[in-house]
């Protein structure tokens, strides 16, 4: 097993930095951000965010998103080329 270091300090945070590499994901369920988070801490290396995000088209329809965002752009690069963006 690999140690990351970088797990001895908070590597989720809770709100998008200007600075991350986004990408939107459509909303199925809470268990759907609890294994992304958990593929995140065992596959990336540095600070990541997952942040639930409404978009109102007109007055009846509201869409839920979740936009992920990473702080190195090769974690967003290992995430889309392992598939995770698609099984989302």
């Amino acid at each position: 097993m690999k140690i990351n270091p970088r797990n001895f300090t908070t590597r989720r945070l809770y709100k998008l930095l200007p600075h991350f590499s986004k990408m939107l994901l459509p909303m199925q369920s809470d268990y759907q951000i609890q294994k992304l988070s958990r593929w995140i801490y065992a596959n990336c290396s540095g600070r990541f965010a997952l942040v639930k995000q409404t978009q109102s088209k007109n007055e009846n329809d509201v869409q839920i998103n979740i936009v992920i965002g990473f702080e190195e752009p090769s974690d967003l690069t290992l995430f889309v080329l392992s598939g995770m963006a698609q099984i989302a």
